[in-house]
């Protein structure tokens, strides 16, 4: 079912009471082309706390590559196509099955600081099962002078890190103790080494990576600890799978 598609607007949003498996999207927009777009995703529970997916408002791009790492890939309609998109992404928001909705509960998807020339369509695919098992995202931020940080990742599965020169190592801390030490060379190889084709292009390219992103596995992993120089903000942006029944956030 169609969600939003808009082109000529800068901002759009749109509410659906019916539970979905996964989002697709399509632009005529490349993946590098996307920068400033930005995306909220909550559910309005009638009468409980809210779902918020990602918090708050989130980069596109990086929500794109943190739902697409591992055994999916963002791909493309070429132009023998009925239709043609430069971008083409299933975004799953469960494990496996469409969102528990109860009565009067509201899906909500928000986009902002669209580029008004070009097109956006996000639709939304139906299971006929339903998940308590969430996708989630959260943001965080290294600021210019921190040169020594350390991330909380436990329970996180995928993480978008910039692929920033001021970065120097990345320490990953194991679920048994043990901390190994990686170069962004060795780090950007692992990443490859998992996940070959990250984005098929119209023009029928394969490309392995992302300019300016490296897409990194996070599961055994319980702390990144992350040394860098100074000059720039260096963010990462993580999923995890939360199972809502034992938040408290369905019954």
């Amino acid at each position: 079912m169609n969600i939003i598609e808009t082109t000529g607007v800068a901002d759009a949003k749109a509410e659906l009471q019916k539970g979905i498996e996964s989002l697709a999207f399509f632009s005529d927009k490349t993946v590098d082309e996307i920068g400033d777009e930005l995306i909220s995703i909550q559910v309005e529970r009638n009468g409980g706390s809210n779902l918020e997916i990602t918090q708050g408002f989130v980069s596109l791009k990086r929500f794109l590559l943190a739902s697409t790492f591992g055994d999916d890939a963002i791909g493309s309609f070429p132009a023998s196509n009925p239709e043609s998109f430069k971008t083409v992404a299933v975004i799953e928001l469960t494990e496996m099955g469409a969102l528990v909705m109860g009565p009067n509960d509201k899906f909500k998807l928000a986009l902002k600081n669209l580029d008004p020339m070009k097109k956006y369509i996000f639709d939304g695919i139906e299971s006929p099962v339903t998940s308590d098992d969430v996708y989630m995202y959260e943001e965080k931020s290294i600021a210019d002078e921190q040169t020594n940080y350390d991330v909380n990742v436990r329970n996180f599965d995928i993480a978008i890190i910039d692929d920033d020169a001021t970065i120097t190592e990345l320490n990953f801390t194991h679920d048994n103790g043990v901390v190994t030490k990686h170069s962004m060379r060795e780090i950007r190889a692992i990443s490859q080494d998992i996940d070959p084709v990250a984005y098929v292009r119209n023009d029928g390219k394969v490309l392995p990576n992302f300019v300016g992103f490296i897409q990194l596995p996070l599961k055994g992993i319980v702390n990144i600890n992350v040394r860098k120089n100074e000059g720039s903000v260096v963010k990462l942006f993580m999923r995890k799978d939360v199972e809502l029944l034992a938040m408290g956030l369905i019954k």
